[in-house]
């Protein structure tokens, strides 16, 4: 997704009844990037992913880097899709270990250059620092963090974000394991998916072994899009799910699965209060009609 920025380009909710989308996974025109191939991953080429990051001790002046620039431009659309990743996956997702998903927080490479803004960020086994307010740790410093995060998401909003050209290479560079673009109007991709893994140091096309849910088996979560409606706005939606594609829920959907739970447990109950009632009122009127026999005998 494209924002108006001075800096370089950057780069659900009711409770879902969801109709599930099936689609393939196709590779674009790679011209721009010869080095790209089409491979299917392995375990064993998995292996091959290592990235050497820089180790020389250098000063850096942290506070001459922008962290925020409190012009965000977003479509309603791309706000809700942001706000929802992370939500769902802090709210659903069972891992035991820290991790970080944060949406629209700038990454510096190490050392720092251009910052670049992904939509949605991940990075397993890392903690936000106590001081969240020094300037080092109020973004995604990789030399702070001693890693890249291991996936990155963009949203395409328009032609112009440059998802899959600058903005692929800049996270191939970066080191970063897993790219996935997300292209709901197809306004680049013939797909509305599409996930690129670092092999090598290099970006190959990442095919997934399961049909309707893209699955990263080494970070044990996986995308799948599914269309339906969040916060009113019917559309398809770039959810978590896990190895079986069942939906990752966001808060929101875990608080009206309950509420409606409530709902049919009260309205279960108020029709056996109602049905007791009945028996009570009949049981009334045969003593009463007991007892007046018995009278007039």
């Amino acid at each position: 997704m494209q924002k108006n920025r001075d800096l370089p380009k950057k780069l659900v909710e009711t409770s879902m009844q969801y109709s599930q989308m099936k689609y393939q996974m196709k590779s674009p025109d790679m011209a721009f990037h010869p080095i790209f191939a089409r491979k299917k991953i392995t375990p064993e080429l998995d292996s091959c992913f290592q990235y050497d990051f820089n180790t020389e001790t250098t000063e850096i002046d942290y506070d001459s880097l922008i962290t925020e620039d409190d012009t965000p431009v977003d479509n309603f659309y791309c706000e809700k899709q942001m706000r929802l990743l992370p939500e769902s996956l802090k709210s659903s997702w069972d891992r035991k270990k820290p991790y970080i998903v944060a949406a629209d927080v700038g990454i510096y490479e190490d050392p720092p250059g251009a910052v670049i803004v992904p939509d949605v960020l991940l990075s397993l086994d890392v903690q936000y620092a106590t001081n969240i307010w020094e300037k080092k740790h109020r973004c995604y410093m990789i030399g702070i963090f001693k890693k890249p995060p291991e996936l990155v998401i963009e949203i395409v909003s328009n032609k112009t974000g440059e998802e899959d050209t600058a903005k692929l290479r800049r996270y191939e560079s970066m080191g970063i394991k897993y790219y996935v673009i997300f292209d709901p109007c197809l306004h680049i991709l013939d797909s509305k998916i599409q996930v690129y893994k670092l092999i090598n140091k290099s970006y190959v096309f990442y095919e997934p072994e399961l049909n309707e849910c893209v699955w990263f088996y080494d970070l044990n979560i996986g995308m799948i899009v599914q269309h339906g409606i969040f916060e009113e706005m019917e559309a398809d939606w770039l959810r978590w799910c896990d190895e079986n594609g069942n939906i990752l829920l966001s808060g929101y959907e875990h608080s009206r699965i309950l509420e409606q739970k409530m709902v049919s447990e009260k309205k279960r109950l108020e029709q056996k209060m109602q049905s007791e009632k009945e028996r009570a009122d009949a049981l009334e009127k045969d003593l009463a009609e007991l007892k007046a026999r018995i009278i007039n005998k």
